[in-house]
């Protein structure tokens, strides 16, 4: 099995890509800053590693060449009570994503799974006492993941929204 991560670096994306690779799961990362990443020598051995930008279509395509399956992990950096950089970068890498997988007409469609957020589509879920949090620290993050959502649903492929 052939998967591609976009947002490999941090958090789940990190996560999901070391424990492939005890699978023996064949994984391609798109980095920005190849260097920056947290996995160890022998790791990288294993991985395939793209250097580019998920908002750069090219470099999407690149990275998804041949991919059964595609996580997209990305997302704005929470540093401390704020979110810094990258807000938005979720909606455009999926919409990068969607459309290079539908420009590449394969027989099948790789699956896309988004790795999303509690609280994106109400409070519901969110425990009472974290709400202001949800509410207002993290609202225009969750917008972007939302619009991503919406993205992905009315896109026609094959996916899944964790």
């Amino acid at each position: 099995m052939r998967v591609a991560v976009l947002g490999a670096s941090r958090n789940t994306g990190k996560a999901f890509v070391e424990q492939a690779l005890e699978k023996d799961i064949q994984i391609t990362v798109l980095a920005r800053t190849p260097e920056k990443l947290p996995f160890t020598e022998a790791q990288l051995d294993k991985i395939r590693v793209i250097k580019g930008d998920a908002l750069v279509k090219e470099d999407v395509a690149k990275t998804i060449v041949g991919a059964d399956i595609i996580i997209c992990s990305l997302g704005a950096k929470l540093e401390g009570m704020s979110i810094s950089g990258d807000i938005g970068v979720e909606e455009a890498g999926i919409k990068n994503l969607i459309e290079t997988i539908k420009e590449a007409k394969a027989v099948t469609a790789p699956r896309l799974i988004m790795i999303s957020s509690t609280g994106v589509s109400g409070n519901y879920d969110v425990p009472y006492v974290f709400r202001p949090f949800y509410s207002y620290l993290l609202a225009k993050p969750h917008s972007h993941k939302e619009v991503a959502e919406a993205a992905i649903k009315a896109s026609e492929l094959p996916y899944t929204i964790v």
